[in-house]
C-alpha cells in the first residue's frame, strides 16, 4: 500500500477519499461516504485486525448502529473490490 497525498493505492486499486471514487486500473467507482471511511480505515490499518467498534467509530462516527448496518457496509464493500 501506497500513500500519495490523500490517495491510497493497494494491488490495482487507487482510492480518492477526498471524492469518494475508487479506481481499479482507469475504471472509477463511486463509493458513498461510509464506505469511503470504512476502506481507508482498513487500508491504514493493513494487516492488521481491526474492531467492530473501530469500524463503527469510523463510518458512523461512534453514534450506536445495529450490527447489520455494518455488515451491509462491508459486503458492499467485498463485492465493489471483488
Amino acid at each position: 500500500m501506497t500513500v500519495r497525498g490523500d490517495l491510497y493505492q493497494f494491488g490495482l486499486f487507487r482510492l480518492d477519499p477526498e471524492v469518494g471514487i475508487l479506481f481499479y486500473g482507469n475504471e472509477p467507482t463511486m463509493l458513498g461516504q461510509r464506505a469511503v471511511a470504512l476502506l481507508r480505515l482498513l487500508i491504514q490499518n493493513a494487516g492488521q485486525p481491526v474492531s467492530k467498534d473501530a469500524l463503527i467509530d469510523a463510518g458512523w462516527d461512534g453514534s450506536a448502529v445495529a450490527d447489520n448496518n455494518l455488515t451491509v457496509q462491508i459486503a458492499a464493500l467485498r463485492r465493489t473490490l471483488a
